[in-house]
C-alpha cells in the first residue's frame, strides 16, 4: 500500500484551529512560508503545496494541495500542525482507495516534517509514520 502524496507532513501536537501565542519580534519572519513548495516524502511520493501564512496574532499556514481543498495549520510550539482527513489518501495493492486520518507538522525553518496516521485503511498500513521535506520552488 502507498499513501498518496500531498498528504504532507508531520507529527502531531495539536489540531486545526488551535490558538498559538503571538510570535516574538522578528519571529514572524522566520515562520512565514509564503510561496510554492515541492513536497517529497520518504516513500518517494511528491506533490506541490502552495502556502500563504498569516500572523495576526498567532501564525497560521494556509496550505493548498492538488489532492484536496487544502488545510490550515496553526504554529504550535514552533511547528505548523494539523489533524485532517485526506480523501482517497491510501491506495492499496488492489488499487482500492481509502480516506486516511493524519496528524501532521513541520518546522518552518528546516522545512522537515512528518506525519502519523491515526487509522489503518482496510488493506493495512505497515508503517504509520511518514517523514517528508518541503523545498521552496517559487
Amino acid at each position: 500500500m502507498r499513501i498518496n502524496a500531498f498528504i504532507a507532513a508531520a507529527v502531531v501536537v495539536g489540531g486545526a484551529g488551535l490558538c498559538a501565542p503571538a510570535p516574538l519580534a522578528g519571529a514572524a519572519d522566520d515562520t512565514k512560508m509564503n510561496g510554492v513548495y515541492s513536497y517529497a516524502d520518504e516513500d518517494g511520493l511528491t506533490g506541490t503545496w502552495i502556502i500563504n501564512t498569516t500572523c495576526t496574532p498567532g501564525c497560521v499556514a494556509h496550505v493548498k494541495t492538488a489532492l484536496d481543498s487544502g488545510f490550515d495549520a496553526p504554529l504550535v510550539n514552533g511547528r505548523y500542525t494539523v489533524t485532517r482527513t485526506v480523501p482517497e489518501g491510501a491506495v492499496c495493492p488492489d488499487n482500492s482507495q481509502h480516506p486516511v486520518n493524519i496528524n501532521q507538522s513541520w518546522d518552518p525553518v528546516t522545512l522537515i516534517g512528518g506525519g502519523l496516521f491515526g487509522d489503518l485503511c482496510a488493506c493495512g498500513l505497515a508503517d504509520p509514520h511518514d517523514d517528508f521535506v518541503l523545498t521552496k520552488i517559487g
